[in-house]
């Protein structure tokens, strides 16, 4: 089997309401409910001390949900237009909280893409981690994304990505995210 090389694009830029809504976000997400279903599975590991993700699509009983989501939806609107796309539809949205030796293994999202917003990004916290298939015939490559607290990262979501463990007393909170585009902007010719 040959491989067919394929440049698709992540991108990372700075969230730009992220001093003004930090700390009530934070707050907000302190106090909210949590729900856990941490397993054990044989292949990759999996802890997390706080996360809703069970409620990842409901856009309307989330508190914090209604304060983030139109400041993130004008974000990911400019990542559309820059891939030339009309819109971008979030179709899930949720919190994770990461502290000492907590971690999300290898896995993948649904809808075509799939990203981080890093709330909060303590020195000594871990960032995400991909796989580069194309590599994947010599040692697997695996890639750290260079980020900062504020920055908002999105891939495709077939990547192979994962939270590598936290080995530090901080806590790390995230934003995760799928998203669909709409539309392909009339300007491609």
């Amino acid at each position: 089997m040959n491989k067919l090389k394929l440049e698709v694009s992540g991108f990372i830029d700075k969230f730009e309401k992220h001093e003004e809504i930090k700390d009530k976000l934070i707050y907000m997400i302190n106090n909210s409910d949590s729900h856990l279903e941490n397993k054990d599975i044989e292949t990759w590991e999996y802890h997390i001390s706080k996360c809703d993700w069970i409620n990842n699509q409901d856009f309307k009983n989330r508190e914090w949900v209604n304060f983030l989501k139109p400041h993130m939806q004008k974000q990911f609107d400019k990542f559309a237009n820059k891939m030339l796309y009309q819109k971008a539809n979030i179709k899930r949205l949720w919190y994770q909280q990461y502290k000492r030796n907590d971690a999300h293994g290898w896995h993948i999202h649904g809808e075509t893409y799939t990203g981080v917003y890093y709330l909060q990004l303590p020195n000594g916290s871990s960032k995400t981690e991909l796989i580069n298939h194309f590599e994947q015939d010599k040692d697997i490559q695996i890639a750290t994304i260079e980020a900062n607290e504020g920055d908002i990262v999105i891939f495709p979501s077939f990547v192979i990505h994962r939270a590598p463990k936290i080995i530090n007393d901080v806590t790390k909170t995230i934003i995760s995210f799928n998203l669909e585009f709409e539309g392909i902007k009339e300007s491609i010719g």
